[in-house]
């Protein structure tokens, strides 16, 4: 499956004029993204990391994951 297939269940949110806010996505595609990251985390390096909530959100799931086993 390619990067756009899985992309195309992606949903926006956007304000009253329609300026897009926030990005929603199917809860698998977010465990994709995870596994995917934590394999390439080396090579993504901090650019990545330092996106604003990006590594709050990660460890969150990191922990609802756990928690599931």
């Amino acid at each position: 499956m390619y990067l756009s297939d899985m992309l195309e269940d992606v949903q926006f949110v956007v304000d009253a004029e329609g300026n897009k806010k926030a990005v929603q996505i199917d809860f698998s595609l977010w465990e994709a993204i995870l596994s995917f990251i934590e394999k390439h985390e080396e090579d993504a390096g901090e650019e990545l990391l330092n996106i604003p909530g990006l590594a709050e959100a990660i460890e969150q799931s990191r922990q609802r994951m756990k928690s599931r086993i």
